[in-house]
């Protein structure tokens, strides 16, 4: 006796009928990916394959190895994917003390900086941990050509933190492996630690929007800029420079690096005008897309003080200034184009509107005036009265790691009378 099988259960309903086009609301796809950047670099998505034990399993070193290897590159992949990399803590610079002239001391050095404690991921995923506060003498870090030519012409040197793995604990082995000869000498363990390079080029900025879809061009980290450097002459703190710094993040937002005026400043009427004529300045870390450079994203309001009427506010109409024919821009110049004027006592309140000017990969400026701390930038033309207001903290671009926030800055007018 014959038994005829079921009949296969009925294939699903296809959503839309084949070759009918995408979805209605799904972009059609390349058969290809299009310069992704995910084939090569740090943005290379690593094959993720395990041991799978068994009894009676012959395991060797290579074995081992490839089981370290896959809890390390799931590790590494977990940091770059869910964390970003950049600067997790510490890591601050500071100039070493200056040691007593010693007679008998045959080397010059004595630019010496001291990297203090902390952590950071490199863009491949690497945990760079520096455990003990780390003198650098950067004399030694340059080669004889770079020596040369920082001794005619003093430049930017350029500190970066790059993880390293050093062979440790060699011994004798006991066995051989196959078929080779018994080596002399292996090591037992490898120390994953770091190393401080000096370069005069500025370091890569590293994948361009994604982590998963850029390359960096190499994984050290930018640690400090150190500004008009000359070998064999003291550092000064000033000359230290970390505004370059990537914090941790995914993406590295487009941040303020620079101004044309002197946040919190009292400036003379006569030159808080003319700062206005001429335009207000402003640098980025990372090129905005021109586009977005629309009115109402940058605002200037006048509030009065002085003697007479005081509260009330007025807003200053202005337009950007020679903005590129490009697609993006590092920087923006805003002018005023009223002829209302500034008077004794009143207050300039300048308002950028980060959340909306985007950056090259539609990411909102990172625009939180932090503190106060972006630095004076380019060939300022006023100066304030009386100098910069002291400031608690060293000097920081803005932006709190978070996509968007208003730029708050603002500078005061004389009083009537006030003496210079």
């Amino acid at each position: 006796m014959s038994v005829t099988p079921p009949a296969p259960p009925p294939a699903p309903a296809a959503p839309y009928p084949p070759h009918a086009g995408p979805h209605p609301h799904q972009p059609e796809l390349p058969d290809k990916p299009c310069g992704c950047g995910c084939a090569d670099g740090c943005g290379a998505i690593p094959e993720l394959a395990r041991l799978r034990y068994f009894h009676g399993q012959p395991l060797g070193a290579l074995d081992l190895r490839r089981e370290q290897s896959y809890h390390r590159e799931k590790a590494r992949l977990h940091n770059r994917l869910h964390h970003g990399w950049g600067f997790v803590c510490g890591l601050d610079i500071e100039i070493a003390p200056r040691k007593p002239h010693d007679e008998c001391d045959t080397d010059p050095t004595v630019a010496e900086v001291i990297v203090m404690p902390g952590a950071a991921l490199d863009c491949l995923g690497n945990d760079i941990v520096v455990r003990h506060p780390r003198p650098v003498y950067v004399d030694r870090l340059l080669d004889r050509r770079a020596l040369e030519r920082l001794t005619k012409q003093p430049a930017t040197v350029y500190l970066t933190l790059c993880f390293q793995e050093t062979p440790i604990d060699p011994m004798r082995p006991l066995l051989t492996g196959g078929c080779e000869p018994t080596p002399e000498c292996e090591h037992g363990r490898i120390l994953e630690t770091y190393r401080i390079c000096a370069t005069l080029e500025r370091p890569s900025q590293g994948p361009a929007c994604e982590p998963c879809c850029g390359a960096c061009d190499e994984a050290c980290l930018a640690l400090v800029a150190i500004r008009d450097f000359k070998p064999g002459e003291p550092l000064r703190q000033e000359q230290l420079d970390i505004a370059g710094r990537r914090a941790l993040a995914l993406h590295e937002l487009s941040e303020i690096v620079g101004i044309n005026w002197v946040h919190g400043a009292t400036y003379s009427r006569d030159d808080a005008n003319a700062l206005l004529d001429d335009g207000i300045q402003l640098w980025f870390s990372r090129r905005v897309r021109v586009a977005t450079l629309t009115r109402g994203v940058v605002e200037l309001t006048g509030i009065e003080s002085g003697a007479g009427r005081s509260a009330s506010t007025y807003n200053i109409e202005g337009h950007f200034v020679g903005l590129p024919q490009d697609e993006y821009t590092d920087r923006l110049t805003y002018a005023r184009t009223t002829s209302e004027t500034l008077q004794y006592g009143d207050r300039l309140l300048i308002t950028v509107r980060g959340d909306f000017i985007l950056d090259e990969c539609c990411r909102a400026l990172d625009g939180n005036h932090i503190g106060g701390g972006v630095p004076l930038a380019g060939d300022p033309k006023y100066g304030p009265l009386g100098g910069a207001p002291e400031r608690v903290c060293p000097p920081r671009k803005s932006g709190d790691g978070i996509e968007g926030g208003d730029f708050v800055s603002w500078i005061y007018v004389e009083e009537r009378g006030e003496k210079r």
